[in-house]
């Protein structure tokens, strides 16, 4: 199973207690043990988005948590359950589109 973890009510960058070094580190970890599929932007920038292979949307929400910048509680996130057809070739999304894809 495949979910969608959107990345939102990020904190401004003077309030950052971790650096973009530890989560990108983390975000490597995750590609590499092909936890995560896809990570970037949305296309009008609103969101962070992982695309992350879970068991289940409890397992996608614990990824999520783990990641440096959610855990430091500079931002928060939403998971959205989606199929692996629906990411592979798509391009990028808005935040509109993105919802109407899960």
């Amino acid at each position: 199973m495949w979910y969608l973890i959107l990345r939102r009510g990020v904190k401004p960058r003077e309030e950052w207690t971790v650096s973009l070094d530890q989560h990108l580190a983390w975000m490597k970890r995750q590609h590499e043990t092909g936890t995560v599929l896809f990570s970037g932007p949305t296309r009008d920038r609103k969101y962070g988005i992982y695309v992350v292979k879970a068991s289940s949307k409890a397992d996608a929400e614990k990824i999520a948590a783990d990641d440096p910048y959610t855990a430091a509680g500079f931002c928060a996130f939403e998971v959205l359950e989606w199929e692996v057809h629906q990411i592979l070739g798509a391009g990028s999304f808005t935040t509109a589109e993105m919802r109407g894809h899960g």
